[in-house]
């Protein structure tokens, strides 16, 4: 489906503002793999923190992104843009003090704020990606935004990665964080220059429609696999077999380049075929990542399901792509923000009742078991998604 017909002038701009865009995606993404690419190794060796620890922090940083359709909804006189801005400011300066706390409890509190920033940066991304593809090829330009993340992840790491190996003595956490913030606050300034191309207009505060029912069913399960696997596998390599800073980071690096390199194929193949071919892939993936953690203790393997999940974390482009397939005028917008509130019904609960489950079996393995389940509920929910591709409604 073609955009719509622009003058010079407005094309001119509306290819300044993909540069600005993409330059602001690419140093977020920049700064919050430095960040989170230390994090949990923070956790242990600055925080002494343990399963459940971890876990409740978790839980609380992930309350932002529960209130994500109300908080949107309340800022509906602001542009996609500028609510962006501020979170991507709220994020840096939050980040930025992480290493400044000197206890569990302030970092949580520092942790939950800047989730504040994080969640209203994410919810109005892949608006602002949709809104600046003007109807056309969304899943392509969603696809390359991953791409864009994965290749800055790259950089960040490369750089965290770097830094740990020419420092002597105990990783340097505050010059960490301190990097990601300030990235993250450049960003921030950038994405203030979007203009009206960025905004999607006049939007309903709060969206909940029937209709929209299976997005929203298809993505809270996401969230409750997000959470499983990026938590527990992450802090079972940590604190079970004690993987250090610099293999963890190269993981995460190894990561990136398979995202940079797959997002987009992923994205334009939704285009062509439709979500639900690609979100079946998915979700037998899954199926099996899953099974592999739960049955395996070889630390080989594990870092090998590591990368293949993430690897079929890019096929997860088709939950918005259906979205703005299916989405009412003026409704893009709330309605991923609605998304996210979904998703992190999950994101609230799981993570602390997962780290109970772990705790009372003694067994790190079995919160991979429920995900198992969540996979394939998942598996059977794709299968309602339309078997074609189905054109956007028009603006």
């Amino acid at each position: 489906m073609s955009g719509p017909l622009l003058s010079p002038q407005e094309e001119a701009l509306l290819r300044r503002d993909w540069r600005i865009f993409i330059a602001l995606t690419f140093l977020f993404s920049f700064g919050f793999a430095v960040y989170s690419g230390v994090f949990q190794n923070f956790l242990r060796d600055v925080m002494r923190a343990d399963e459940v620890g971890l876990g409740m922090l978790e839980s609380l940083r992930e309350i932002p992104g529960l209130l994500a359709a109300v908080t949107a909804g309340t800022l509906v006189a602001f542009a996609e843009s500028r609510i962006a801005a501020l979170g991507l400011a709220l994020g840096a300066v939050g980040i930025a003090m992480t290493g400044f706390m000197g206890s569990f409890g302030g970092l949580v509190g520092i942790t939950v704020f800047w989730s504040i920033g994080f969640h209203l940066w994410s919810t109005m991304q892949n608006a602002i990606t949709l809104t600046l593809a003007k109807g056309s090829e969304g899943g392509r330009h969603l696809g390359r935004m991953s791409a864009v993340g994965a290749i800055a992840t790259i950089a960040g790491l490369g750089f965290a990665y770097a830094l740990r190996r020419a420092w002597p003595g105990p990783p340097p956490y505050n010059l960490f964080f301190g990097v990601a913030g300030f990235t993250i606050l450049i960003s921030a300034g950038l994405c203030s220059m979007l203009s009206h191309h960025a905004a999607g207009g006049a939007r309903q505060p709060i969206v909940l429609r029937k209709e929209y029912g299976l997005y929203y069913l298809l993505i809270f399960l996401e969230g409750c696999r997000r959470q499983i696997f990026s938590i527990f596998a992450t802090f079972a390599l940590i604190l079970v077999y004690k993987a250090p800073v610099g293999p963890m980071l190269l993981l995460q690096f190894i990561n990136s380049i398979l995202i940079a390199v797959t997002a987009p194929q992923m994205g334009k193949l939704v285009d062509r075929i439709g979500e639900r071919k690609p979100l079946t892939i998915y979700a037998c993936g899954l199926i099996l990542v899953f099974i592999g953690y739960a049955s395996y203790r070889s630390i080989g393997t594990l870092y090998a399901l590591y990368l293949i999940d993430n690897i079929l974390f890019s096929f997860g482009v088709g939950f918005n792509t259906y979205l703005h397939r299916i989405v009412r005028p003026s409704e893009l917008t709330p309605s991923l923000a609605m998304g996210v509130t979904m998703n992190h019904i999950a994101a609230v609960t799981v993570p602390y009742f997962g780290a109970l489950l772990w705790k009372s079996t003694g067994n790190y393995q079995t919160p991979f078991w429920v995900g198992v389940g969540i996979a394939a509920i998942s598996l059977v929910a794709t299968q309602f998604l339309p078997n074609h591709v189905v054109e956007p409604v028009p603006a």
